[in-house]
This record gives C-alpha cells, sequence and structure tokens, in this order.
C-alpha cells in the first residue's frame, strides 16, 4: 500500500508539515539537518582559495557563453573566478575544496587529450559511419572521443547528420580547415588511439573486401543463373562471400536485352 504523503505549507517563516507521524518526523529531521547546514555554510562564505590552472584550457573551463562556469557555480554552490591561469573559489571550505577536485581533474583530462587526422578516401567515409550513425556513434562511446567527418562531404544524408550530431561538441572549428578526405579523432590519448587503430582496421577490411566487376548478360539468363528460389545465386554468394547484385527485368534499359551484374 502507497505511503500517505507529506504536505508541507508556509507562512512567512513557519514551515508546517502534515502526514504520518513517522513520515512527518523523518522529513523534519531533513529539513532541519538542512536549515543547520546552510547556516554553517553561511558562516564560511567569506572562505576563498585559489590554484593554478592551464592557461590555454581555461575557455573549455568556462565554456560556450560561460556555460560550463555557470553549472559548476550552481553544482558547488560556490563563486567560481578563472583569469590569468588561476581559479579562485569562494564559499564554504568543504564545497571549495570539492570544487578544486573537480576542476582540477577536468585540467587533467584535457591536458590529456589527443587528435588524430587520419586521411581517408570520401568513398569510405558512409560505411565506416555506418547506418544510422550507428559504428561510429559506438566507437565514440566505447573509447569516449569524438569522431568528426567532413560537412562537405555526404555519403549518405541521414548517416553524416546522425554521425554530425554525435560529435558536434567542439566540431565547428575542426570542420572550418578539415578537407573532405580527412576524419578527425579528438579525446583522451588512450581512447583517441585505440579509436584510431580500430578505424584504420575496419578501413582495411573496406579496401580488402571492395574490388568490384561488372558483368553482361542476357536478360533471358537470369532465371538460370538464379536458380529455383534463388538457390544457386544464394550458393555462389555463400561459395565466394561476394556481394551479387542482379537488375530486375524493368531495370533492363538495353534495346539488345543485355543486364549488367555487379560484383563486389
Amino acid at each position: 500500500m502507497d505511503q500517505i504523503p507529506v504536505r508541507v505549507s508556509s507562512n512567512r517563516s513557519i514551515v508546517t508539515l502534515r502526514g504520518p507521524s513517522s513520515a512527518v518526523q523523518a522529513l523534519a529531521g531533513k529539513v532541519n539537518a538542512f536549515i543547520a547546514q546552510e547556516v554553517e555554510d553561511d558562516k564560511e562564505r567569506g572562505f576563498t582559495m585559489s590554484f593554478d590552472f592551464p592557461q590555454k584550457h581555461a575557455n573549455q573551463l568556462i565554456g560556450k557563453s560561460g556555460q560550463n562556469i555557470r553549472e559548476l557555480r550552481q553544482k558547488f554552490d560556490v563563486d567560481i573566478q578563472v583569469d590569468n591561469g588561476k581559479v579562485e573559489l569562494k564559499g564554504p571550505k568543504a564545497k571549495a575544496e570539492a570544487a578544486k577536485y573537480h576542476i582540477t581533474a577536468l585540467g587533467k583530462q584535457w591536458a590529456d587529450e589527443a587528435t588524430h587526422t587520419l586521411k581517408i578516401e570520401p568513398k569510405y567515409h558512409r560505411e565506416l559511419i555506418g547506418a544510422g550513425g550507428v559504428q561510429i556513434n559506438k566507437l565514440q562511446t566505447r573509447y569516449k572521443v569524438q569522431i568528426h567527418f567532413p560537412r562537405s562531404v555526404r555519403p549518405g544524408k541521414d548517416d553524416q547528420s546522425v554521425a554530425d550530431g554525435a560529435s558536434e561538441s567542439g566540431a565547428k572549428t575542426a570542420r572550418r580547415s578539415q578537407v573532405e578526405d580527412e576524419v578527425v579523432i579528438r579525446g583522451p590519448s588512450k581512447g583517441a588511439d585505440e579509436a584510431r587503430d580500430e578505424i584504420l582496421s575496419l578501413l582495411q577490411y573496406l579496401k580488402d573486401n571492395s574490388y568490384s566487376a561488372t558483368i553482361s548478360v542476357q536478360q533471358s539468363q537470369i532465371p538460370s543463373l538464379i536458380g529455383q528460389g534463388g538457390k544457386g545465386m544464394d550458393e555462389l554468394r555463400q561459395l565466394t562471400g561476394a556481394k551479387i547484385d542482379i537488375p530486375g527485368t524493368r531495370d533492363s534499359k538495353d534495346p539488345s536485352g543485355q543486364v549488367e551484374i555487379q560484383i563486389k
């Protein structure tokens, strides 16, 4: 059975709790503890501390239009100022120390970042991105990196837009100088190295399995090539590991009845 909720009402400085006795007592204890902590925090609002922070990462800490620094101020309930390689915190000591630990960790993380620029022919981009961006999203999640493909290259609009969305943060600057055969990987050095190696491995696989040929045959020969129920063509695909695309009758535009079979 669901517990009856506690009703809370206030009249200026008086807060009234109504509900089951045990629930009211429990909530009152939490409220009193919160108030006591706020009172203690207010006594320490004048506490300040400062520490070194890499100037080259100051903009990352501040964020676009100051968004990141505002979120940190709200999260840790302290004032944060960033100036000329220093971070100054003002607020309750315990909260300031927690903020310092978090900000210092961010600095170390950003200092460890690596960037790899891979030269990859645009014709392979779509398969590297994967249907709906699934392939590249997996790599970004697995290695905690951002992978940027050129916007100017649209091997598949839907696939590329998904990959763009997954790696949008900080991508605009990278793409300004990113040419059509470049793929940029950015993130923690270990993850960036591993993502690079996996992409290059996949690229080599695509190259080894992307040879193609075209064979011209009579439309009338297609049924015998396919076999009953497609059995003949299925066996050939399994035997060779090749992708074989056979056009339908409507696709034959040659007056002689010739059609082209694509093998990859």
